[in-house]
């Protein structure tokens, strides 16, 4: 695969449970991901890391890179997340200077926003309402975007207030991705983003624009940064086939599935359409 003169988009799990069991079998996949990435920037191929996780800043995934893969000379360009492809979406769109964004997320995903200079309310917790304390509530009227992620705080009042700046600003409805699940240790799942948004959409009886995998929108912010990228010589690479490998069929790249992470070999053959390569882990790509 490194003959083929490919540009690799690599999609990479960066959480790292307290359990030590869980720990020593990231660092053992690490240390594969971390000779994978360097055999093919020594084959002079273009790596571009496209993550769904919005929990962590460009600065603090470029940490990760160097603290757990000893790599330290990636480019912010070429890491995108859904969170930054939510700023760049909102920084063509908004007027940053009147407008602002109710977020649904954590810590990081408001700072990205804000290096944008983008400005947003409603991150962090926040004390339940009462059912009749909304007959008079307020709604701000600046508010024209809301952004759902994941978010540990999220509760029916948060769940409230972002109602009422879509039905009654007419505020634009924003998925950063449509994660059905996180994987927290090899045995367990949690619900992912999908499962906030599930209720809003419900409620507003429309879909959300989705900034992440799978949506192609991701994969035109790249084309725009980087220039037009030959769909022909670019292989996807990711751990789950419901938002790595279907981003891949979306954008007409060829797809590797990796079995370290959500999607396992036993669900393969269930799929109607297979990825061009399955492997056991991103180390696979480091042997000569």
């Amino acid at each position: 695969m490194i003959e083929c003169n490919k540009t690799f988009c690599i999609q990479l799990h960066y959480s790292i449970s307290p359990g030590l069991n869980f720990f020593w079998v990231l660092i053992c996949e690490f240390s594969g991901v971390s000779k994978a990435i360097k055999t093919l920037q020594a084959h002079n191929k273009q790596v571009i890391f496209v993550s769904n996780n919005c929990g962590k800043t460009i600065d603090q995934i470029q940490g990760k890179f160097k603290t757990l893969l000893d790599i330290d000379n990636i480019s912010p360009r070429n890491i995108i997340t859904s969170a930054v492809s939510s700023a760049i979406y909102l920084k063509n769109k908004m007027d940053i200077e009147s407008e602002k964004v109710y977020l649904v997320a954590q810590q990081p995903f408001k700072q990205t926003l804000e290096e944008f200079g983008i400005h947003t309310i409603g991150v962090g917790p926040v004390k339940p309402k009462e059912y009749g304390d909304w007959a008079n509530e307020e709604v701000d009227k600046s508010v024209k975007y809301v952004i759902v992620s994941y978010d540990p705080y999220f509760n029916h009042t948060k769940l409230t207030q972002a109602y009422l700046y879509i039905s009654e600003n007419n505020a634009e409805f924003i998925a950063s991705d449509t994660d059905n699940f996180f994987s927290v240790s090899p045995t367990r799942k949690i619900p992912g983003s999908l499962s906030l948004q599930a209720g809003l959409a419900a409620v507003l009886n429309r879909n959300p624009t989705v900034m992440g995998k799978p949506d192609p929108f991701l994969f035109e912010l790249i084309q725009k940064e980087h220039g037009t990228i030959d769909v022909a010589k670019t292989i996807m690479i990711g751990d789950n086939y419901f938002t790595d490998i279907e981003f891949g069929f979306n954008c007409g790249l060829s797809t590797g599935l990796v079995l370290t992470g959500n999607t396992k070999l036993k669900e393969v053959s269930n799929f109607d359409r297979q990825p061009d390569f399955v492997l056991e882990g991103l180390a696979c790509l480091g042997k000569e």
